[in-house]
């Protein structure tokens, strides 16, 4: 059976488990068994007179990926852009060389934000198209 674990303070997803009602979530936290196919994820509000039972933006969990894994999450399009401005563009060549080389690129890293976000202020990227490459 699947359980949402909610916060009593906030009505608050905290997790959500495979268990049964007997699980002891201790002070301060309650269980709600979910019906087959409900969709419930950490950071939704619950709310047992609605439909939905859970609402509201679920927490995002910073992502990692290898640099194959990174750069492929572009276009062909966009990694042609980017591999072009790179012989002209300083920022960019460095952003590129760094992808190219890390172990691990990490979506909440500084560095990739700073990377992300300069190649929206340079006009190859949108807004939406980077917080797509980001996210999940």
């Amino acid at each position: 059976m699947r359980l949402a674990i909610i916060e009593t303070s906030s009505n608050q997803v905290s997790n959500v488990i495979v268990g049964d009602s007997f699980f002891d979530v201790g002070q301060g936290a309650y269980l709600v068994a979910l019906e087959d196919g409900e969709q419930c994820q950490i950071g939704q509000t619950y709310s047992a007179s609605d439909s939905p039972r859970f609402s509201g933006t679920p927490l995002k969990f910073p992502m990692s990926w290898t640099s194959y894994q990174f750069l492929l999450r572009f276009t062909e399009s966009e990694l042609e852009i980017i591999r072009g401005r790179a012989f002209t563009d300083a920022t960019v060549w460095r952003f590129l060389t760094l992808a190219q080389s890390a172990q691990e690129i990490k979506s909440d890293d500084p560095m990739t934000i700073a990377g992300m976000d300069y190649l929206v202020s340079a006009s190859i990227l949108t807004q939406a198209r980077r917080d797509e490459i980001l996210d999940a």
